[in-house]
């Protein structure tokens, strides 16, 4: 491992050293996977701040893209995290209805080939963020999946984290992460954009798999998940964005909770209502099955 906890000394040295790497690393790889038709699908988390951030500085006129239902989590943060990083007139906000989502349901369930709820969910973000920013000119995409992966983001990983397991999960979670950016990218393909992950570079996921547990949660007043992240952003990001909270998109959008409430109007589990869909509407829709 990079870091050892030796000694107050050399711990602050040693981690402020795998900070400055990480942020280094971070910066080649956004470096790679620029685009002259780049945007960032922006939540205004710590994750796709720092892309913001870091492609801003190599592309002053690069677009911000952010979705959700109006008043969601998302689009307000959104706002105010491009503000506080002097982005805001790069911020493209696409609102979504209901209906938006009914029309969406097919082609994503497609694409993803899922009626799993939470894939569909995450897939429905995708496939907005890839359009909007397919609307104001943008075919290539930047975002911040597999942050949580590999710096521990996730809730669920103070458990494992307490019972000395947090590298085997992570790396069981990273396995399994390809499936999902194969999904990804398939929604993003039906609106003609192409992902690009700075965090999945190889750059960044061999320095993470050096960096220690403890240097990715911290015990400290409760649970500091990515830690190492948040000290790779300060100097970069404002306090506020550094230490936002983990939400997921599908949740923070709105659009998990229009799937829910579609759901419990036809008296079923959202599982229920996205297969009932595909089987009513996969003949008429010209889709084949999946």
């Amino acid at each position: 491992m990079v870091w050892h906890n030796d000694n107050h000394g050399s711990e602050t040295e040693s981690e402020t050293k795998i900070a400055q790497m990480l942020m280094d690393r971070i910066r080649d790889s956004v470096r790679l996977c620029m685009h002259d038709c780049s945007g960032v699908a922006f939540s205004g988390g710590i994750d796709s701040s720092l892309i913001a951030f870091v492609a801003a500085s190599m592309n002053p006129e690069i677009g911000l893209y952010a979705i959700g239902m109006r008043g969601s989590h998302d689009m307000k943060q959104a706002e105010k995290a491009a503000t506080l990083l002097g982005l805001h007139d790069r911020l493209h906000l696409c609102e979504c209805t209901p209906e938006d989502i009914k029309s969406a349901l097919l082609p994503v369930m497609h694409a993803t080939g899922s009626t799993n709820p939470v894939a569909v969910g995450i897939g429905l973000c995708m496939y907005f963020v890839s359009g909007c920013a397919s609307k104001y000119g943008a075919s290539v995409l930047l975002t911040g999946q597999g942050a949580d992966e590999l710096f521990a983001g996730y809730k669920r990983y103070e458990q494992v984290f307490d019972d000395g397991g947090l590298d085997r999960e992570l790396e069981r979670d990273m396995l399994a992460l390809h499936d999902q950016v194969e999904r990804d990218a398939a929604v993003a393909r039906l609106n003609g954009v192409e992902l690009r992950m700075p965090m999945l570079c190889s750059g960044v996921i061999d320095l993470a798999r050096e960096i220690d547990a403890g240097l990715k949660i911290r015990r400290q007043d409760g649970y500091i998940r990515k830690y190492i992240l948040r000290r790779a952003s300060a100097g970069h990001l404002p306090a506020e964005l550094a230490q936002a909270p983990k939400k997921a998109a599908q949740y923070g959008t709105g659009i998990q909770n229009v799937l829910r409430r579609m759901a419990r109007r036809d008296g079923v589990t959202q599982g229920e209502f996205l297969a009932q869909t595909r089987s009513r509407n996969l003949r008429q829709s010209g889709f084949s099955a999946f």
